[in-house]
């Protein structure tokens, strides 16, 4: 609750900044949202654990027509951003690849 609230000041990637949290590989479209894409950033100090938490658009869109970002912490031995929002669903990466469209 504590992050969204301070992502909502400058959104996720001016929050990602300020914490100074590494991208974990490269930014990817998300195959299970067509037209947006998925993050995946290592967050060190927050838990009591090291996480990796994934960036991602919400699949449909606000009533004044935007997309909100949102992320979720991801385990740490995931390291594809693919991966992440097929782990979050719990279904293989091959899966979610080739997915048309997530629900």
């Amino acid at each position: 609750c504590a992050v969204e609230r301070h992502a909502a000041v400058g959104g996720w990637e001016a929050l990602i900044g300020r914490a100074g949290w590494k991208q974990v590989g490269r930014t990817v479209p998300d195959p299970g949202n067509p037209g947006q894409t998925l993050s995946l950033y290592e967050v060190l100090g927050i838990y009591d654990t090291p996480v990796h938490l994934l960036l991602m658009t919400n699949g449909t869109t606000e009533r004044d027509g935007t997309r909100r970002q949102y992320a979720e912490t991801i385990p740490i031995d995931v390291f594809d951003p693919v991966a992440a929002a097929a782990w979050q669903i719990g279904v293989s990466a091959r899966h979610y690849r080739r997915s048309v469209r997530r629900t």
